[in-house]
């Protein structure tokens, strides 16, 4: 098991942030500076180190018999799914590493220069020391856990995990472990292993640091998206996903051969996805406070629609509204990993949600496209990213932003992951890479990122 704590990190407390009174006067966001993919020092394999390729897709994993470190500065691959907190240039990252069919683990590293480049911590929940037979074979499984989320209350911190297993996935409420987070070892408390199994997994209760429970609750929950740092009970936003369940839906609602496309979509995705409010007084045992709405609608099948609502980044504006960064998805996609784009709402009351920058005027979007809807060709998106064009490293999937506060100059970084394809068999050379931008919002001075 590799197991390496290298360099400093913030521990996982509130830092204050300054509040003053303003205006209830939603905010734009203007590029401050380029997106770019981001650079990982040390750590787990990564796939640039050999070259990794469709037909050498392990290249470098195993040596010997051996799984291998990353030996120097390479591209943060394979890693999605950010949880990034911090003040400033100073960041924590938890993220979630999965090379593709060969193993998925969570892994920490520091940022000292606002997410543009980091440094390898720890690693756990490894869900396999196993290796390939070849750099062309895998291993069929990369089934862990995953899109890590962290929260502290009432002294405790708390990791949680999706459990991806077949029969739990999107079923099971998450996977709690109680963690012991020092300097420079943000995980300590969680196993370097995935234990695995039901017999290690009781819903509700945890008995001792490192010892899973699972959350109760939650219904169907896929992410957590945020928490409202200082309530009590404490608030948090969470995806619940529900698998096949449109199957119901009238054929006008299905995006599968529906004929306002021309040709029809011959690719579907029938999950329903669903924003929702929770509490907790616990960070185990959550009352669900119901769904939100405003950010998607799972019955809609136009190409500028958001079916699908993904994980994002909560915001808390200063005068007492919140803002959300999220990622979306729509039936030209036919996923509801919800990847399309990047956008940002605003609310009052959590519940109620007005989206500002949606599919057709993003924060950041995969590479736009052209398809005949209800007999009118459709662009999307209709107006450019607030990022500017989209790149080749994110031009198949742009998702899981992280906005983080920077006091020096008002301005908000967002870390978030991106995928060269829309699905990483597509380019097994190129997938699941940590990436960077900068925002100014204006009004200025408004938000207080994911600085916990």
């Amino acid at each position: 098991m590799r197991h390496t704590p290298v360099g400093a990190a913030l521990a996982l407390a509130v830092l204050p942030l300054p509040s003053q009174a303003g205006a209830e006067r939603p905010i734009t966001w203007t590029l401050k500076e380029t997106a770019s993919e981001a650079y990982l020092t040390g750590g787990p394999w990564t796939l640039e180190q050999s070259a990794a390729s469709p037909d050498k897709r392990a290249a470098g994993y195993c040596k010997g018999g051996q799984q291998q470190l990353n030996p120097g500065t390479k591209r943060m691959q394979p890693y999605y799914f950010p949880f990034v907190t911090g003040f400033n240039t100073t960041l924590q990252g938890i993220f979630d590493y999965r090379p593709r069919n060969i193993d998925e683990a969570t892994v920490a590293a520091v940022s000292t220069d606002g997410g543009r480049s980091w440094q390898f911590q720890q690693e756990v929940l490894e869900l396999t020391d196993q290796c390939p037979s070849s750099d062309a074979t895998d291993l069929n499984n990369d089934n862990g856990l995953g899109h890590p989320f962290v929260l502290t209350i009432k002294g405790s911190t708390f990791l949680y995990n999706l459990d991806r297993r077949d029969g739990h996935i999107d079923s099971d409420g998450l996977v709690v472990t109680t963690l012991n987070p020092q300097l420079g070892s943000p995980l300590t408390g969680a196993p370097e292993e995935d234990p695995g199994g039901d017999d290690l997994v009781t819903p509700g209760a945890i008995e001792n640091p490192g010892v899973y429970a699972k959350t109760t609750g939650l219904l169907n929950p896929d992410a957590m998206i945020g928490e409202v740092r200082g309530s009590f009970p404490r608030k948090i936003l969470y995806v619940q996903k529900q698998r096949k369940a449109d199957l119901g839906f009238p054929a006008a609602q299905l995006c599968l051969n529906n004929p306002a496309y021309t040709p029809p979509l011959t690719d579907t995705n029938d999950d329903i996805t669903t924003p929702r409010l929770a509490q907790t007084t616990d960070g185990v045992n959550f009352t669900d406070l119901g769904p939100v709405t405003g950010l998607n609608d799972p019955t809609t099948v136009s190409p500028t629609g958001t079916r699908w609502i993904g994980s994002g980044s909560l915001l808390k504006l200063q005068d007492g509204r919140y803002g959300l960064f999220f990622s979306g998805g729509t039936c030209v996609d036919a996923d509801s990993d919800s990847f399309h784009f990047i956008g940002y709402a605003e609310s009052g009351d959590l519940l109620h949600w007005t989206v500002l920058n949606g599919i057709d005027n993003p924060i950041a979007s995969v590479a736009p496209f052209t398809v005949a809807y209800q007999g009118s060709a459709v662009t999307v998106p209709a107006t450019p990213p607030v990022v500017g064009n989209t790149q080749g490293w994110f031009e198949g999937r742009v998702y899981g932003p992280n906005a983080i506060r920077n006091e020096d100059d008002h301005s908000l970084t967002l870390v978030f992951a991106s995928y060269h394809t829309p699905k990483p068999k597509n380019d097994l050379g190129d997938y699941r890479t940590i990436g960077h931008v900068s925002l100014t919002p204006f009004p200025p001075d408004r938000s207080e990122g994911n600085n916990g």
